[in-house]
């Protein structure tokens, strides 16, 4: 039931990504939903979750950019892995390095998907890097928020926490 759950919040993810992107975007900086759903998974059910997750929202952020199909479903997959591997290695109580996970995360996508991008356009300006490190700061703070959102409402409920780890 718990991957019934977690699919409808990765494919949520993409869908505001895809049709909301531009309009909550700061300048260019577009912040990458799905990349706070795979790391949560990632974080709370090891590497073989984080490295499915990852492919599943790298391939539907794929689909509604298909000019460079595959690049999302190969750095999230590496990041989900990677992620579920570092799981055992941090704290999950502390928010603060969730945050930092998720930037790195996130920041990890932006960059990917453009130096991607730069093998094939090799003159490529500076700007997509700049806005690759601003994408992945908006997508931490806005993950931070609603991961704290989400454990407020948990806890006024009565329900386990969002953090809750599967061994």
């Amino acid at each position: 039931m718990r991957w019934v759950g977690e699919a409808l919040w990765l494919l949520s993810a993409a869908i505001v990504y895809a049709v909301y992107g531009p309009i909550i975007a700061i300048n260019s900086a577009v912040p990458v939903l799905t990349t706070i759903v795979i790391v949560r998974v990632a974080l709370t059910g090891g590497p073989l979750a984080g490295n499915i997750m990852g492919f599943a929202g790298g391939l539907l952020l794929d689909v509604s950019t298909p000019e460079w199909f595959g690049a999302a479903m190969f750095v999230d997959s590496i990041i989900g892995f990677v992620v579920g591997i570092i799981r055992d290695r941090i704290v999950l109580d502390s928010p603060f390095a969730r945050f930092v996970v998720l930037l790195v995360a996130a920041t990890t996508h932006s960059l990917g998907i453009v130096v991607m991008r730069s093998f094939v356009t090799p003159d490529m300006a500076p700007e997509p890097f700049i806005n690759a490190f601003a994408s992945g700061l908006y997508t931490a703070v806005l993950g931070g928020m609603w991961w704290i959102l989400c454990s407020v409402l948990r806890a006024l409920v009565g329900l386990r926490s969002v953090w809750h780890v599967e061994r």
